[in-house]
């Protein structure tokens, strides 16, 4: 069985981001990660939760479904192109399958987990209203496999916890002609760009290519300029545009947000047919006094001490526009 982590492919979670409609991977910072110069992602809350969570919904899901026997998926590569992959959470096969006699695929799986805040951007049960994120996902597993749907199985909580709170299922129809569309995407991105190590165009600034731009030029030479030619001219003089205009924008942003807090008032929150608005209270922080301690324990020399156990962090670096601009 091929080692995910070792492998560079293009895989179902990757599709969006070449295809520009993913809200946390865009087609720059993809091809960081497939060329080596981004390492993976780091592991967070939420993935730790999805990954407890995971077997959780693929049991209620099962016991929704006498008529499905579901399995555990490794990776599955496409016949004449290997660096085109998918990674299924389950695959589905009808009721005759068993251990011991795994039968033929029918569908598949895909599990998720989402904030109960969010609920709002999930469609009714049975259809194919997800996340376009998830829908181009489900759409390549489907394809891949050649099978024709695709189920998907959410379970919602509440922040910060990991207890289910609500769950849906939704099914998402497979289309030969576009998942031969978003193949020869894949393949032309792969030709373009990863295999000539050509990056594409900066198209969004998205936390992994920020953080990639922050980590490669950490700190700046001192008395060191570079030099602008007509594009980067064009490219500044529209900067400047745009930021005039978003911080003219910004003024009537905050009116706004000031209208909606006043209407909140002390409630937790407002419910609109755009969605749900909260306005909580954080928990509160503590902050403390060491050379203050130090001192009250009797310390003589309590400034000696603090500087004893005081670490210096380096400076970030800080993009400023012309002054007056």
């Amino acid at each position: 069985m091929i080692n995910r982590s070792e492998l560079k492919a293009i895989g179902g979670s990757d599709i969006a981001a070449i295809l520009g409609l993913s809200r946390w991977k865009s087609a720059h910072s993809l091809y960081l990660h497939l060329i080596g110069e981004l390492p993976p992602q780091e592991d967070n809350n939420a993935m730790e939760r999805g990954r407890k969570l995971e077997p959780v919904i693929a049991n209620i899901f099962a016991a929704n479904h006498d008529e499905f026997w579901l399995e555990e998926c490794g990776i599955v590569e496409d016949a004449n192109y290997p660096f085109l992959i998918g990674s299924p959470d389950r695959v589905i096969c009808d009721n005759s399958c068993n251990d011991a006699s795994p039968g033929a695929t029918i569908s598949g799986l895909e599990i998720k987990t989402a904030d109960i805040s969010k609920a709002n951007e999930w469609g009714d049960e049975d259809t194919d209203e997800i996340p376009i994120e998830y829908l181009v996902q489900c759409q390549w597993y489907a394809g891949l496999l050649g099978v024709p749907d695709w189920h998907l199985a959410v379970g919602f909580v509440k922040p910060n916890s990991k207890k289910i709170v609500g769950y849906r299922e939704y099914l998402v129809q497979s289309s030969v002609e576009r998942f031969e569309a978003m193949k020869q995407r894949a393949i032309d991105f792969w030709n373009n760009h990863v295999v000539p190590k050509v990056a594409p165009e900066v198209t969004e600034a998205d936390a992994e290519t920020v953080r990639y731009y922050r980590t490669k030029y950490p700190q700046h030479m001192p008395d060191s300029w570079t030099y602008s030619d007509l594009e980067i001219d064009q490219l500044a003089r529209s900067y400047l545009e745009f930021a005039h205009r978003l911080k003219k924008w910004e003024k009537y942003v905050d009116i706004m947000k000031i209208k909606l807090i006043a209407a909140i008032g002390e409630n937790e929150g407002l419910k609109t047919a755009s969605g749900d608005f909260t306005y909580r209270t954080t928990k509160p922080t503590r902050r403390i006094d060491w050379e203050g301690a130090a001192r009250s324990l009797g310390l003589s020399e309590a400034d000696e001490v603090v500087k004893n156990f005081t670490t210096e962090q380096p400076g970030h670096r800080r993009f400023l526009t012309p002054k007056g601009k």
